[in-house]
């Protein structure tokens, strides 16, 4: 468990500090509940652009990664659907730097039209090398754009399009940018060899003046009830084709959640699960597959791709798949399968606390999308999980109605 304490600040700005004496670093996690779900469907890709922008400096601080490098730090950022992620690993004895930095940047960025010019360019270049240039770049892109049909999770943070991060200019920026990088709309965690009373005063020195953003209300759009199977069949030049089929689940915060993350473990996470068993060992329809779940804030999906083995049409192998799924049922018991992968969660969540950084992010993350306490205790949510609840959540999961498929040929379009 991760112990912690927390304030907030008259601006909004929540405050949390872990502290470990054993370690001579300290992480420094600045995290905002802005991601790519917030974008405008005509301008997409903000959020991620953003994200760069921030560390274009500040008329106080005009080479940011060059203060951090000066003192040994090392810094990266993040951008997902649900939020912003900002983190700095540092000497402990230089936490105030890191402190004065994001303050700095989140108070008084830099906006100039040259340094958005080649920011918008950087980002282009990745959109065209990860999604455009690069085999199955725009894979999850399709599958997305067919899963969601209403809520902006149909788009990746990169985008929908390059034109959308071309047509950016200036008063975009500066306009999200002061409705979303505001105290009110942050979490700040600092871990490490700190005292939390040291943080918390130096937190009220550097925050505390920073105005609070006006007050956000989201609503998203809500997906209509599924209640016919989607399918869609596209042609690329790569090298064998690819199978994603996908249901909606619930949210990161719904109490199923743990059951759905376990399913997906029990049948697509290596090579002992029951469909890597069931279509690469035994049927040998599959060169590979496997499952995962989208984990967001809002209703996920449940995903389960893989490769059709050589000579496996799409069609074969995505009959086979969902022949299988539908009318699949659990052995009379099957605690051991239960108790493996809750014991594999068990132990993602232990190594995730090892490394003080990764325990920043842990509490960042679930400040921002609820509270941290829920997140610590996640051990418990797992191994509360039981049988029964895992059969009900794959019988209610599993249906033709609502399905996604995405068949992605190598084949030429005849």
């Amino acid at each position: 468990m991760i112990h912690f304490q927390r304030i907030t600040l008259p601006n909004g700005l929540r405050v949390l500090v872990h502290e470990d004496a054993t370690t001579p670093i300290v992480a420094v996690n600045v995290t905002y509940r802005v991601g790519s779900r917030d974008e405008h469907p005509d301008h997409t890709g903000m959020a991620h652009l953003m994200e760069h922008y921030m560390f274009t400096g500040s008329p106080n601080a005009p080479d940011y990664d060059g203060v951090l490098q000066r003192i040994g730090a090392l810094n990266n950022a993040y951008t997902s659907q649900d939020l912003t992620n900002y983190y700095i690993v540092l000497p402990a004895g230089n936490v105030e730097t890191a402190l004065w930095l994001e303050a700095d940047r989140m108070n008084a960025l830099r906006f100039e039209q040259e340094t958005l010019d080649v920011q918008k360019q950087v980002v282009m270049e990745e959109f065209k090398e990860n999604f455009l240039n690069r085999p199955y770049g725009d894979l999850m892109m399709l599958f997305y754009g067919m899963v969601y049909q209403q809520h902006p999770y149909q788009w990746l943070p990169i985008g929908k399009k390059l034109e959308h991060i071309a047509e950016v200019d200036m008063a975009m920026i500066r306009d999200f940018q002061s409705r979303y990088y505001r105290p009110n709309n942050a979490v700040l965690v600092v871990a490490g060899n700190v005292q939390a009373e040291d943080v918390f005063r130096l937190a009220e020195k550097w925050f505390g003046d920073i105005p609070a953003g006006a007050p956000l209300h989201r609503t998203y759009p809500s997906e209509e009830c599924q209640t016919a199977a989607r399918l869609q069949t596209v042609h690329r030049n790569v090298p064998t084709p690819a199978l994603v089929k996908g249901w909606p689940m619930c949210n990161r915060l719904h109490p199923d959640y743990y059951a759905y993350d376990l399913i997906s473990d029990m049948f697509g996470t290596g090579q002992s699960s029951y469909l890597y068993q069931e279509f690469v060992h035994k049927r040998k329809l599959f060169s590979t597959i496997s499952a995962a779940i989208s984990g967001t804030a809002d209703n996920g999906c449940f995903l389960i791709s893989g490769y059709p083995s050589e000579g496996v049409t799409l069609e074969e192998a995505d009959q086979a798949l969902s022949e299988h799924l539908y009318h699949y049922r659990f052995p009379d018991t099957f605690a051991h399968d239960l108790q493996k992968v809750q014991n594999r969660a068990e132990s993602i969540l232990l190594n995730n606390e090892i490394k003080v950084e990764d325990r920043a992010t842990t509490l960042a993350i679930g400040e921002v999308t609820s509270e941290a306490e829920y997140f610590v205790h996640e051990r418990d949510h797992y191994f509360a999980v039981t049988e029964e609840r895992i059969r009900h959540v794959a019988h209610t999961l599993f249906q033709e109605e609502t399905s996604s498929t995405l068949r992605y040929d190598s084949r030429s379009e005849s």
